[in-house]
């Protein structure tokens, strides 16, 4: 890893703020560590450069778990600029493996601040997912991406214009009595549009679920990119 030279100005001015007026030696070791740890990180998020857990580890020379504890203090005291943690989720479904079997997503989310982040919402709103011992794995029932749409449109989940072509469709090509008797639920105005789809993903085949998907109607940017990474992953 290299710095250029304005870098190196900049980080030495940064931490000259902190040890050269009338200051010295009031910092801590911890609050230095995660001082220089900032200046790492953002000399590598501007040079495009991989910051993942294990790679860091490497070039520093610590554990896994010291790098991930320093990117929680580094976030909380050097807030990363336009940090979007629904927007690096949406990237990681990208690469995540869906099982039509247990109709089970698994994501693996590098970044413990954008883990860490998901983890608050989902405790504000009441979303759960499996347990697991993997502090980078979120595996979660399909529905699970279904309430997260939800939620990210205001609760106002619609379909959108002509979608009872689609729903005839998929009523007249489904063998599941459960999906045929929600459509008509749906279409006579006794079911709403989250109870349609909720009972769609938890019986449809992939087919079935993406051709839903494909009907709702999305406000909010990051619903529809969770909604297209859902899609891309059932096949």
């Amino acid at each position: 890893m290299t710095f250029e030279d304005k870098d190196k100005i900049d980080a030495f001015d940064e931490i000259a703020k902190r040890y050269f007026e009338k200051n010295f030696g009031t910092m801590s070791k911890t609050d230095f560590e995660t001082l220089l740890f900032h200046i790492y990180i953002e000399n590598l998020l501007k040079n495009s450069e991989n910051f993942d857990d294990y790679t860091i580890s490497k070039e520093l020379g610590i554990t896994q778990s010291k790098v991930r504890t320093l990117k929680v203090r580094k976030e909380l005291q050097y807030p990363r600029e336009g940090f979007e943690w629904k927007e690096a989720f949406v990237q990681y479904i990208e690469n995540a493996h869906y099982d039509e079997q247990t109709r089970r997503v698994s994501v693996i989310i590098p970044d413990i601040n954008v883990h860490t982040e998901l983890r608050y919402f989902m405790e504000c709103n009441g979303l759960f997912d499996d347990y697991s011992l993997n502090p980078k794995l979120l595996r979660c029932h399909v529905s699970f991406f279904i309430d997260l749409i939800e939620i990210l449109e205001d609760g106002n989940l619609e379909l959108e214009d002509g979608a009872e072509n689609k729903l005839l469709e998929i009523k007249n090509e489904c063998t599941e009595r459960k999906i045929k008797d929600v459509i008509d639920k749906f279409q006579n105005g006794l079911s709403t549009t989250k109870d349609l789809i909720d009972i769609i993903v938890s019986v449809g085949s992939g087919d079935i679920i993406k051709g839903v998907l494909s009907i709702i109607r999305f406000g909010n940017g990051f619903a529809k990119g969770i909604s297209s990474g859902l899609t891309k992953l059932i096949n």
